[in-house]
């Protein structure tokens, strides 16, 4: 089989389209390796690239992004509503075809390294390819922020896994991981109280004994004078429509509710035919024979 391996680079930027383009193409050049979706979150000032191929030249590709992104995000001008650490933020390689776990961490040391050597990034690994403990869960590594961890990265327990334990003056530090395939996706409420949109996201995120692999976060959006819980979710774990009903449980509590949904970058079929089957109450469906998409 030919192995094939996905990597989801997160950039600080996602206001500046010429700088998005360029990051893009950085990827685009390279035979092996494919871009297939970029998805641009103006609110958050961010984006989420995703890179799918052969395993060397994914880790070519994955590299020329971030030496692009160190080029042109200086981190000290950069403002979001989501956690960020450094102009390359959460990075995971994820396992396609024929791919180990293993083999994914081998790739991320070697990225992880030479973006430490040859772009003067400190970098962070987390989940299966942390090497401490307290760095398998990434909130742990990145919530003091960029700004916070330019006061931390000196001490001993902050050093990272690769370079210097100084931030890049403009680009800050990366976190870099393995991890299983997941979705990331945004509930809109009808609130501008994010105390409130915490809450409900605190309910069912793993951290706080929710669901397991569950991440969620309550952030406000100003340009639009609303709240949004942020999630990560396994879908092979937990459906998406258990946790958007979950959300909506939560909000009736406070008088609010789901204005819609939006999904980050790449979902699969079967997650969002979990939804159909559950929101349309299908019986006896057959994805395999009724799905017109999956016979042609």
């Amino acid at each position: 089989m030919t192995k094939l391996v996905e990597f989801i680079p997160n950039f600080s930027e996602g206001r500046r389209q010429e700088v998005i383009d360029q990051i893009s193409e950085a990827a685009q050049g390279v035979p092996g390796a494919k871009l297939i979706n970029v998805n641009v979150e103006p609110s958050y000032n961010r984006c989420v690239h995703t890179v799918v191929g052969d395993p060397e030249a994914v880790l070519e590709a994955g590299f020329r992004m971030c030496q692009k992104a160190v080029e042109l995000i200086d981190m000290n001008h950069h403002k979001g509503e989501h956690p960020r650490i450094g102009a390359v933020d959460a990075s995971p390689f994820i396992p396609l075809e024929d791919m180990t776990d293993k083999e994914c961490v081998d790739l991320c040391n070697r990225l992880g390294e030479r973006v430490a050597k040859e772009l003067q990034v400190p970098v962070y690994l987390y989940e299966k390819a942390a090497k401490r403990p307290e760095r398998v869960k990434l909130q742990n590594i990145r919530h003091p922020e960029y700004e916070g961890l330019l006061e931390l990265i000196d001490k001993p327990e902050w050093a990272p896994d690769y370079g210097e334990a100084k931030m890049h003056p403009t680009a800050g530090a990366m976190p870099l991981g393995v991890r299983n395939p997941m979705v990331a996706f945004n509930i809109s409420l009808n609130t501008s109280d994010v105390a409130i949109t915490k809450k409900i996201a605190q309910s069912f995120r793993e951290a706080k004994g929710g669901y397991a692999e569950a991440r969620a976060i309550g952030v406000y959006l100003e340009d639009r004078n609303i709240c949004q819980v942020s999630c990560m979710i396994n879908p092979q774990i937990v459906p998406l429509y258990r946790i958007i009903e979950m959300v909506r449980s939560e909000a009736k509590r406070y008088g609010l509710s789901i204005i819609g949904t939006d999904i980050c970058g790449m979902v699969s079929q079967s997650a969002l035919m979990d939804c159909c089957e559950y929101y349309m109450q299908l019986e006896n469906f057959d994805r395999k024979a009724q799905i017109l998409e999956e016979l042609l």
